[in-house]
Formats: C-alpha cells, sequence, structure tokens
C-alpha cells in the first residue's frame, strides 16, 4: 500500500531589498488663542448693626454673707501665696531676647561700710531681702582676743528702681557684739535675723520703722556659727535654726508676729567615741546610745531641697554628719537632749567652713581648711570628686540660671566657678571682684541677678550678674 520514492532537491535564492520607503511629513499644533475677561460684582450691601441699650439692674448683696465667706477662705489663700511668694519658676525666663540684651558681669556700686580709720572691720556676712530690695551688711571685727565686747553694727542698704545702691545706710541696727551670721526670712521680707560673737540670737521686725528693739531669742554656749530659717508649710509655725561652736543646734518657735520665740528642740552632734572601746553606755530599756560628752563644735550646716527634714552637718574637725530633724535618738541622761545624726561622710583634713546641698540634685559640696572642695552624695559616705584649690575657701553660693554651678571664694580676690556634675572649672567665668583684699562674704539677689560681695577691710561691691552667662 505504501512505498518509497525520492524527488530531486528543488531550491531557490534569496534577495534583500536594500531600497527603503521613506515618507515625510510635517506636525503643526494649532495656534493658541488667548483672552481675559473682568469679573466684578454688579450688587453691593451695606448692613450696619448696633446694640440697644439696656438699664442694668440694680443687685442686692449680702455684705454679711460676702464677709464670711472672705473670713472663711482667705487663711487658705493667703497660706498658698505665701507658699508660692519664693518660687523660682520664671527664674530663666528673660521677656528680652534680643542681642542687645545684657551678657556681662557690671559693678554697680562700690562702698565702704566702716566710718573708722582703723582697718580691724571686716563684712561678716551679707543677706538680701526676700524681695531683693534691701540688702543687710553685717560687721564684726577681725580679731578676738578672749570675750567678745565690740559694739556693731548691721547695715541696712536698699536698691533703687534702677538698680543703684545708696551710698550711706537707710538704717542701722546696733548690737552689742560683733555680727558673724545674718539671714532674712524666706517670705518675711522685713525679718532679719543675725547670730552675734556674744553667743546671742536676735530677730528684728523692720516693718516698723519706729521700732529697732530685736526680739532676743537665745543665748548659745560659745560663738554663734549660723541663723536659718526653714520654710514653712501650710498652717505651720515658722521655725529657726541656730548652731554655735558649743556644738548645739536649737530650733525655735517664733510667734505673734516674730515677737515671741520658744525653744522647740535641741540637738547635739556628741564627740566620736574611740573604734577600740567595746563597750557603749545602755539605756534603761536596753538600746545603745551615744555617751553624754563634749559636742562637736559646729561651723556650718544647710538642708536638703528634696528631703525637708533632712540636713548635712560639718564641724571644726572635719566631720560631715548627715542628720534628721525626725530623729528620736535621746543622749543619755537628758531626754530633752536628742543626737540628730542618721549617718557620717567622709571627712575631711580640715575644719569645714562651709556645707551647701544641691538645689536640683541629691548632692552637696563641702569646703575645708585643707583647701580642698568636695562634692558628696547624700547617699554614699565617699565624696564623689575632690576638687584642689590653691587657697582655703570659706564660702560656697549656687548661682543663679544655671543651678547646676556653683561659687567657691575665700582667702584671695577671685571668685571661682565650678559644675557639680563633674567638677571641672569654669575659667571663662572667672573675675576679680575686689583690689587685694580676701573675700569674706558673698550673697546672690536672684530678683535683681544681682551678687554682693564684702570683704575683710569693710568693703561692699554689687555686681550686676547676668544669669544666663553660663
Amino acid at each position: 500500500m505504501f512505498n518509497t520514492k525520492s524527488f530531486d532537491v528543488v531550491s531557490f535564492n534569496s534577495e534583500l531589498s536594500t531600497t527603503k520607503l521613506e515618507t515625510s511629513a510635517n506636525v503643526q499644533t494649532t495656534e493658541i488663542v488667548y483672552a481675559a475677561d473682568d469679573t466684578q460684582t454688579t450688587e453691593t450691601r451695606s448692613v450696619a448693626i448696633q446694640t440697644t441699650s439696656e438699664e442694668k439692674a440694680n443687685v442686692q448683696v449680702d455684705y454679711d454673707k460676702l464677709a464670711g465667706f472672705l473670713k472663711k477662705v482667705t487663711p487658705g489663700i493667703l497660706g498658698a501665696l505665701d507658699e508660692a511668694y519664693g518660687t523660682n519658676a520664671f527664674d530663666d525666663y528673660d521677656p528680652n531676647v534680643t542681642e542687645g540684651s545684657f551678657a556681662t558681669v557690671a559693678l554697680l556700686k562700690k562702698i565702704n561700710t566702716s566710718k573708722e580709720s582703723n582697718t580691724q572691720i571686716k563684712v561678716s556676712d551679707l543677706s538680701w531681702s526676700t524681695v531683693g530690695g534691701t540688702l543687710a551688711v553685717g560687721l564684726s571685727h577681725i580679731y578676738h582676743e578672749a570675750w567678745c565686747d565690740h559694739l556693731s553694727t548691721i547695715q541696712l542698704y536698699n536698691l533703687t528702681v534702677e538698680d543703684n545702691l545708696t551710698d550711706t545706710p537707710t538704717k542701722t541696727l546696733e548690737t552689742n557684739g560683733c555680727v558673724t551670721t545674718l539671714c532674712y526670712h524666706p517670705t518675711e521680707p522685713s525679718i532679719l535675723a543675725a547670730g552675734l560673737s556674744n553667743w546671742e540670737v536676735l530677730v528684728w521686725n523692720l516693718r516698723n520703722d519706729d521700732s529697732v528693739t530685736p526680739t532676743h531669742v537665745c543665748t548659745h554656749g560659745d560663738c554663734v556659727s549660723q541663723v536659718y530659717w526653714r520654710p514653712r508649710s501650710v498652717n505651720d509655725v515658722t521655725l529657726l535654726l541656730t548652731s554655735s561652736k558649743d556644738g548645739y543646734i536649737l530650733i525655735h518657735k517664733l510667734t505673734a508676729n516674730f515677737t515671741t520665740a520658744q525653744l522647740h528642740k535641741r540637738f547635739k552632734i556628741v564627740k566620736e567615741r574611740n573604734p577600740v572601746e567595746n563597750a557603749r553606755p545602755r539605756s534603761a530599756g536596753g538600746t545603745r546610745e551615744r555617751a553624754a560628752e563634749a559636742g562637736l563644735c559646729i561651723t556650718s550646716f544647710d538642708f536638703s531641697p528634696k528631703h525637708s527634714s533632712i540636713f548635712v552637718v560639718g564641724t571644726l574637725c572635719g566631720g560631715i554628719y548627715k542628720c534628721s530633724l525626725d530623729s528620736v535618738t535621746p543622749i543619755e541622761g537628758d531626754n530633752t537632749l536628742i543626737d540628730p545624726v542618721i549617718d557620717e561622710y567622709e571627712r575631711h583634713g580640715g575644719s569645714i567652713t562651709c556645707i551647701k546641698c544641691a538645689p536640683l540634685r541629691d548632692l552637696f559640696v563641702s569646703s575645708a581648711t585643707d583647701k580642698e572642695i568636695r562634692i558628696y552624695s547624700l547617699d554614699e559616705h565617699v565624696s564623689q570628686r575632690t576638687i584642689s584649690i590653691d587657697n582655703t575657701v570659706v564660702g560656697l553660693i549656687w548661682m543663679i540660671g544655671n543651678q547646676d554651678i556653683f561659687a567657691a571664694y575665700g582667702a584671695d580676690a577671685f571668685i571661682k566657678f565650678y559644675n557639680v556634675t563633674d567638677g571641672k572649672s569654669i575659667t571663662c567665668a572667672n573675675f576679680e571682684v575686689t583690689g587685694k583684699e580676701s573675700i569674706s562674704s558673698l550673697r546672690i539677689n536672684s530678683k535683681r541677678d544681682m551678687l554682693a560681695v564684702g570683704d575683710v577691710r569693710a568693703n561692699v561691691g554689687v555686681w550686676k550678674f547676668p544669669r544666663h552667662l553660663f
């Protein structure tokens, strides 16, 4: 059915055409025509609106009920205002943000507060009133061979609206002993406390210009080293703390418009015992207590802003102690005498000259005659940093603006600034404030952005110190 057959090959030649068909064409858009039309409203309308006058009704006021309401709410409002009076919420606020704002330190005034020809009078302490309008200058003799029987003064200078200090004191308070320490009340601008070399503590109410008779608060057993107003809370009484070289810290309640002082508590830093002693005297209840020995000479103390009952005490022998107002540990033999110590820090190699607690941190700084400034945490026994200095620092103070910066002053004519976070010196802000005299006191006026500096020759200089300098 199927068979095989072969055929011859058939072939053809391929050709490539090299000729291409080309066509030219032009494309042109049609011309665009623009036209402008004006649009105008054809109708305008004005409408005037005016309120009609309405005669107000005569409102009846029950003045007895109003007086009762005001009497009820006034104490609470006044207490809240007192609490907010010293707020620093606007400390860093500068309404003048132009480049022409004040940016340098400038001397505004320099006066000599001593009218005597001898050079044995120094500025022992300074204090600004809480509103910043008055500067109190305490004077003292430099040397005391024995009991202080010098007649001294506290001079009050007022600031004008233009930040000028008066050339002469507006008021002079006479004292029967050299002034060692001053402190204006934190909320009452007319209340001033002072400690004297003859062991007395006095309080003046300067609201009445006719009377300059002070209230006698107490008499210590030695020279008064510090007076301190504890900020009170709402419905709380005013407390004045005083320390002395006799080793006591006394707490006083002041009532009746600061004319009556009542002893509230007595604290005493008792002397350290020899570690090799094994036996400690026991109380009747069987608990161990500190022995009743001579108190340590107290040179400085300061309260922690974050813990209202905690304060740190420095002593003449270089000891630093953490204390509490709430301590209830009695000293043997006297239940009215309390040992406030709850902890102890690493000691200095010399006498403590100043202690200041940081306003924003759980830290404090200390200075001593061993020519060291130390930075401590409130919760650690050993110092975090040690700053070695060339001269003895007699005082420390926190600056305005940047509250991590503190100033150190003392046995030279310079003020030096340090950052508490790293302990480094801020060299760009160092400046010489007096001639060649050692600085004895420095105080900040946060309301006017000023600092007042006193020296050992009774000179006082007031400087403009802008808070944005650091």
